[in-house]
């Protein structure tokens, strides 16, 4: 059993919460905890071919490397202390066997957080109002395909410094986007990164997740 007293009142609550979000997207989706001394991570996969962190400072070190059901995660109670005790393990899948580097990254720019979400809410009412259009007399199959092709005309583009709109909408999606300050964009490698005021979304350019 691994138990994680978070430093700050309240992470423990709001990690909770970070697993319902995945869980929302979907009910059988796994994160992978990965706690090194004093911080801990939570990364999940995404439907947006992106990973989602949220990272946690601990009170008391903890040396640990798991996978864990999400929806599970978000049923635990918080401890009267905020600790939080992790699921049972699972067996690792593709995507947890290879994480983003943890240095070395390179800071490419600093975005107006109001900027963003701006922007992403462009996206999402553009796609409302062109979806409809888009299925319309196409069977299920061909109808899928074309929002998947939409989705793609409106995510996959540039958002700043060759970092796709994409993980601003991942990040907006996971409630990342929330509050005041700014939104930065880093990379490391093939690595892109987006740090929102709560939480990092990850992905790889040029690369599908479950290339990794």
């Amino acid at each position: 059993m691994t138990v994680f007293t978070p430093a700050r009142p309240g992470a423990a609550a709001d990690l909770a919460t970070f697993a319902k979000r995945v869980a929302r997207f979907e009910p059988e989706a796994v994160a992978r905890i990965v706690a090194t001394g004093s911080v801990a991570g939570c990364f999940a996969e995404t439907p947006f071919d992106a990973l989602a962190l949220r990272t946690v400072a601990l009170a008391d070190p903890v040396e640990v490397d798991v996978v864990v059901e999400a929806s599970t995660l978000a049923a635990k109670a918080v401890g009267a202390h905020g600790e939080l005790e992790l699921p049972p393990a699972l067996p690792a899948l593709r995507w947890t066997s290879s994480l983003p580097p943890r240095s070395g990254w390179t800071e490419l720019g600093r975005l107006d957080l109001g900027d963003v979400v701006a922007r992403v809410d462009a996206g999402v009412a553009e796609f409302r109002r062109r979806a409809p259009e888009e299925a319309q007399g196409r069977d299920l199959r061909a109808g899928r395909a074309a929002l998947e092709g939409l989705a793609a005309q409106i995510w996959d583009v540039e958002l700043a410094h060759g970092v796709l709109l994409r993980l601003a909408h991942a990040s907006s999606s996971y409630g990342f986007l929330g509050g005041q300050g700014e939104v930065v964009l880093r990379s490391a490698g093939s690595w892109q990164r987006l740090d929102a005021p709560n939480g990092t979304i990850l992905a790889r350019s040029g690369l599908a997740l479950f290339a990794l």
